[in-house]
């Protein structure tokens, strides 16, 4: 049996949901460990199943235990049962170790595993399963008639919990953000900005745009309707944000234009450039 547990808001469940596909695909028992969300205060929960109308097979609380509790009487079923050296922690993130992909052997595995190199063979499946389901209200159905209709760019600006996340934070500011608009806009005509945030307010006061529109409404469990809009732009200038990742991502279109920022981390050590598919910008 492999497990893969879950936990994070929307885009971390994607990247932790197309590693278990990817497992799928290889090996005939593979498990999510939903355990987490019990407990878990943060974003919306486990969004996948009511989004897209995922389904994963999902583990007992003792399998979950058996598997990850650190207490004694755990530790000792796992020498009973042979279980021992299960657990796999991502070791580093962003990065990609193929031999995950082809252990054999039983394991629980935890991290969020933000590596395309994870699931590109499965790319079209993902991307039937990523579909969002959900009518839109009237005003999300003007601005995605917009996008189509428009050389549109999504602009998602993240800052709410990032401003103090000290690995995070303080990394995409206007400098980022007014470099990639000056790029994109030597590259597309009558380019039209959507700007997606927590924060317009400092949208307004530090982009330097004239075509564009702000949309700060989907809040909560509507949240996830900005990666939906998001995604049916033509062009992408993402944020260090696994949720605007996929926005980009879910875009079909060959020929878009991604620009995402090339310090994504505060951490020196951490290269997050070899987790972007082919093509993508950084700057």
């Amino acid at each position: 049996m492999k497990i893969i547990r879950f936990l994070g808001g929307l885009g971390n469940q994607m990247f932790q949901y197309a590693f278990y596909k990817s497992l799928q695909h290889r090996f005939p028992h593979v498990k999510a460990d939903l355990q987490g969300y019990q407990e878990y205060t943060l974003h919306n929960g486990f969004e996948l199943e009511h989004i897209f109308n995922i389904k994963v097979n999902s583990v007992s609380s003792f399998t979950s235990d058996l598997f990850y509790n650190k207490k004694w009487l755990y530790r000792k079923l796992r020498r009973i049962l042979n279980l021992r050296n299960t657990y796999i922690e991502e070791k580093k993130l962003f990065s990609f170790d193929p031999s995950l992909l082809n252990n054999p052997k039983s394991a629980y595995y935890w991290g969020y595993w933000q590596n395309f190199q994870y699931f590109e063979h499965i790319a079209d499946d993902l991307r039937k399963d990523f579909q969002f389901r959900a009518p839109l209200s009237a005003q999300n159905q003007e601005v995605l008639d917009q996008t189509k209709l428009s050389n549109s760019i999504s602009l998602h600006i993240r800052r709410g919990d990032y401003i103090k996340d000290p690995l995070l934070g303080g990394l995409c500011g206007p400098e980022y953000y007014q470099t990639a608009i000056n790029y994109i806009t030597s590259k597309v005509n009558a380019a039209r900005f959507f700007i997606f945030s927590d924060d317009i307010d400092w949208c307004i006061a530090n982009l330097k745009l004239q075509d564009c529109s702000f949309i700060s409404w989907n809040k909560g469990t509507s949240s996830y309707i900005d990666m939906q809009l998001m995604s049916s732009c033509k062009h992408h200038i993402v944020a260090n944000s696994s949720f605007s990742w996929w926005a980009a991502w879910l875009n079909p279109n060959p020929d878009k234009i991604v620009i995402a920022p090339e310090k994504w981390t505060n951490d020196k050590d951490i290269n997050v450039r070899m987790s972007f598919p082919q093509g993508w910008i950084s700057l």
